[in-house]
């Protein structure tokens, strides 16, 4: 692993999200690429050029603060302050970089609130070309022991996030439960041996078992099966989306990132 996205908006949901970064980077020796965009969404106008500039300087200031900490921390680091659609800011960073991974922080939420405040991590979730890594307030970095990963048995397209998958937890030397979860319907042995020989010749040489549950939705079996585990992380792959799409787009990927109470790692489907 080379290079980490950090994206900030310096709140104390960004912190916990800036210790996960700090940890990865000083396992890998990585550089951690922290940005912050900042835009307001007006007309130009004189009163928005001086709201804009006040914007700049405030996000120069507390990035600045973020350069010294990473400094502290024996971390290699880069800093950005872009005016700019957060989402097309951190997508853009992404592809600059070459970046491995994206760590951010994020808000729990329901309903319209989740809608809203979800946006940007959401469609950050589906428009960047790695693995996502979110961080739910609250979150203390200790270690990584044990990943539950939600697998669709089915999917052909999934070979990009196991491996996505499989660096991570051998990042962490880290266990993986490839759990499959089962909503109103039956899945045969046959379905399950085709997975698992499809599955296990990639994650080759890391720990991991599979598990079949049954739920009344896969979010909420996905999450109760981490919990009774133990789990450190949870993972599930996720759907490419135009940049549209993303924004608005309610995915189970997306519901998971928010309802999480353990970090939630978004790997990327095969385009």
């Amino acid at each position: 692993m080379q290079t980490i996205i950090f994206p900030t908006d310096f709140s104390k949901g960004a912190k916990y999200a800036f210790d996960f970064a700090v940890a990865i980077a000083q396992k890998t020796g990585a550089q951690v690429i922290a940005l912050n965009a900042y835009d307001l969404p007006y007309a130009e106008t004189i009163m928005t050029h001086s709201l804009l500039d006040v914007m700049k300087k405030n996000a120069e200031e507390a990035m600045e603060k973020v350069s010294e900490q990473l400094k502290e921390a024996g971390v290699k680091h880069k800093i950005l302050v872009q005016m700019g659609n957060p989402i097309r800011v951190v997508k853009e960073a992404v592809e600059e970089f070459k970046a491995d991974i994206v760590v951010l922080g994020t808000k729990g939420a329901s309903g319209l609130e989740e809608v809203l405040i979800g946006s940007n991590a959401a469609a950050i979730l589906h428009n960047v070309d790695c693995p996502v890594l979110s961080i739910p307030k609250g979150s203390t970095f200790n270690t990584v022991d044990t990943i539950v990963y939600g697998s669709d048995f089915r999917s052909k397209k999934s070979g990009k996030a196991l491996r996505e998958l499989k660096a991570v937890a051998e990042l962490f030397n880290a266990k993986i439960i490839v759990t499959h979860v089962v909503v109103n319907y039956q899945i045969d042995k046959e379905t399950i041996a085709e997975a698992k020989a499809r599955i296990s010749p990639i994650l080759e040489g890391v720990n991991h078992t599979f598990e079949v549950i049954h739920a009344e939705s896969v979010e909420d079996g996905l999450l109760e099966f981490a919990a009774t585990q133990g789990a450190d992380m949870v993972a599930l792959m996720s759907k490419n989306y135009s940049f549209f799409e993303g924004l608005f787009h309610r995915s189970l990927s997306s519901k998971v990132a928010y309802h999480a109470s353990i970090p939630y790692l978004a790997l990327q489907e095969e385009r």
